[in-house]
């Protein structure tokens, strides 16, 4: 399995089809499969980049304080061993703060940005919710943790639907004292996330994608965040929150590549 060595720890990462490097950052708590539905899609234009944060799949965990600029530094690591120059980044909720951080630090590594259902911080809202997660993570489990972020993240229709598969997801989701420690740790990096006053900095293209329902990520965040960074594209997702990506697919990578591949 591919691994490489970056900032003391593994990270693991796959790489698939050619051309101009495209790194998907996803979200708390996510591993690659989080993007198992773009993968195919971006590959026929990119070289796509995937990757476990530290914390969470193959990646390693360790139990030390995590912060979002630290899990930026890892994928700026990760594109030097990789010999990657320059990339277009996508990063999804935290995935989307790891983004705005390795533009910030680290210009010249990213061409374009897309920051999905991100914010330049948490409101006290947002980091109630982080802080409930945590508590269901100690107390219940992470399969409860799942199972609540899929209730406050989909509409009840997408649930319906999907209900089958959800279940097999969550089947899957590890319950062992090392997944529960980079869980935990990855999202108290995401509570104090605060690039306020420094994502003014970014200059390369960015767009900003929203769903209008979002609990998760209250949309006035991301409206701010479009705000904030010079000249980004804005656009929201009426009639879906925080899974936006999954309830509108075809819509948003459509959005995306053209966003991507325009100039």
């Amino acid at each position: 399995m591919p691994y490489a060595r970056v900032n003391g720890i593994k990270i693991y990462y796959e790489t698939y089809g050619e051309g101009h490097p495209l790194v998907l950052i996803g979200g708390l708590g996510s591993e690659i499969q989080s993007w198992a539905t773009q993968i195919p899609i971006y590959s026929k234009h990119f070289q796509v980049i995937v990757f476990d944060n530290r914390g969470a799949g193959k990646s390693d965990k360790p139990d030390i304080p995590y912060t979002i600029e630290l899990m930026a530094d890892d994928t700026a690591g990760l594109l030097d061993a990789l010999g990657v120059k320059s990339a277009y980044v996508v990063g999804k909720s935290m995935g989307g703060m790891i983004g705005q951080w390795l533009t910030i630090k680290y210009p010249e590594k990213v061409k374009k940005l897309v920051l999905g259902c991100a914010s330049a911080y948490r409101d006290e809202v947002g980091n109630e919710i982080l802080r409930m997660g945590r508590e269901t993570a100690t107390k219940i489990g992470m399969k409860a943790v799942w199972l609540t972020a899929i209730f406050w993240g989909y509409t009840r229709e997408y649930i319906e639907r999907n209900l089958s598969s959800i279940k097999e997801a969550l089947a899957k989701v590890p319950e062992n004292p090392e997944a529960l420690t980079g869980y935990i740790r990855q999202s108290l990096a995401c509570e104090g996330h605060n690039t306020t006053d420094l994502v003014g900095k970014i200059k390369c293209p960015t767009l900003v994608m929203q769903g209008e329902q979002d609990l998760i990520v209250s949309p006035k965040r991301s409206l701010e965040l479009a705000d904030l960074i010079p000249g980004a594209e804005l656009k929201i997702f009426n009639g879906v929150g925080h899974g936006f990506w999954r309830e509108r697919q075809e819509e948003v990578d459509r959005l995306v590549l053209d966003f991507l591949l325009k100039d």
